[in-house]
């Protein structure tokens, strides 16, 4: 819905506009001269002002100048019987939107013109609101959480937050586990401390190093991964990479509330709180005999299962809002999206979820080299 100006001394004219904007929706006022529509600028803030060139006590070029200085947020369509070539270019020239020549068909106008604006101006209030959204949160505090889904997600990381216990988090590739085991750590009792994150498919052999750590006469003194994260939490990704030794070294560093390491003949408490994440179903791969079953009954007290993008469609403004608010340089304003732009984002189906989401992004800001951001600016496969 816009807030509509239309200025006009004929009243046929002014009469046939307003009903058309009203039919759809829109708040208008009139003007019937450009003095009176002056002063209906400096009392309200319009979306869009529609004001005839040739009007008593103020033209309308006079007044589209106005408008650009005082409003300039305002849409300006400029309408006359008498158009020619030099008022087009000025008009244009001095910041309208458009230029209507008398007489023109209404619906014609309301669908080529008014529709445009109406959308981009939705999308532009819908971002916006986002935005000042992510401003007014504290920091930290970066989970997109608009749709159901992810609102029990919230839900779920406070319940897990209060917990000390190991916890699965579930989901596919992109969809956000890190940021979710992040969350946990942030709103829980060890924040102070430190959050280390590894990977399980390459953590194996760190761990049976880190097995080794502190053996009796060796002289090593490595910072093993649970040692670097002693006081806070340890995030296992694709804890299904784990090799079988590493999954036996794992359960049996997890198998008291607080995790606890070896150092020399004795064991001392480091207080480890360790959060695994896997796009897998675990089940299955226990069924297979290649995860075993007692780490699995071990970490899967507690669980967590992301939702994928297409899931949560009310998140997907906000999630354009807050990455394009990360991809920006510092003490620059993110760039706008276009109608055309926002419809290909909408239609695609993300397989790839919010990893995939940013990446189109990161592509789209560089190409838009800063500016709003438009269909051809996105990657082939979203824009087309």
């Amino acid at each position: 819905m816009l807030d509509v100006l239309v200025a006009d001394d004929d009243p046929d004219v002014r009469e046939a506009v307003v009903v058309a904007l009203r039919c759809a929706g829109h708040r208008v006022m009139e003007a019937s001269d450009g003095a009176a529509a002056v002063d209906l600028v400096a009392n309200r803030a319009f979306d869009l002002a529609i004001c005839d060139v040739r009007m008593p006590k103020l033209d309308g070029h006079t007044l589209l100048r106005r408008i650009r200085r005082d409003s300039p947020r305002t849409s300006v369509v400029m309408m006359t019987s008498f158009a020619t070539v030099s008022d087009v270019v000025g008009s244009l020239r001095d910041g309208a939107v458009n230029y209507l020549a008398k007489p023109f068909d209404v619906d014609e106008f309301m669908t080529s013109v008014v529709k445009p604006l109406a959308d981009r101006r939705s999308i532009t209030q819908k971002f916006e609101q986002a935005r000042a959204e992510f401003v007014s949160r504290e920091a930290g505090a970066t989970l997109v959480a608009k749709s159901p889904a992810m609102a029990n997600v919230a839900g779920r990381i406070t319940m897990l937050a209060a917990s000390d216990a190991p916890a699965l988090i579930t989901g596919d590739k992109g969809v956000g586990k890190e940021l979710v085991a992040r969350m946990v750590h942030v709103q829980g009792a060890r924040r102070d401390g430190p959050l280390i994150v590894v990977d399980g498919s390459s953590v194996s052999e760190l761990m049976e190093a880190w097995a080794r750590e502190g053996e009796p006469g060796d002289g090593r003194e490595r910072d093993g991964w649970f040692r670097r994260a002693s006081g806070g939490t340890l995030v296992i990704d694709a804890v299904e990479g784990l090799s079988l030794q590493a999954q036996s070294e794992l359960l049996r560093l997890v198998d008291e509330p607080t995790t606890r390491a070896r150092r020399g003949p004795a064991w001392e408490p480091l207080g480890v709180r360790v959060l695994s994440l896997s796009r897998v179903a675990l089940a299955a791969r226990v069924a297979a005999g290649t995860f075993l079953d007692s780490l699995y009954y071990r970490i899967t007290a507690a669980q967590l299962r992301v939702p994928r993008l297409g899931e949560r469609g009310e998140d997907l403004c906000p999630l354009v809002a807050e990455l394009l608010r990360e991809i920006t340089p510092p003490n620059t304003s993110p760039p706008g999206i276009s109608p055309r732009a926002w419809s290909a984002l909408s239609r695609h189906t993300f397989k790839g979820n919010v990893r995939e989401l940013r990446w189109a992004l990161e592509r789209a800001f560089l190409l838009s080299d800063g500016r709003e951001i438009d269909g051809p600016h996105l990657p082939p496969e979203i824009g087309r």
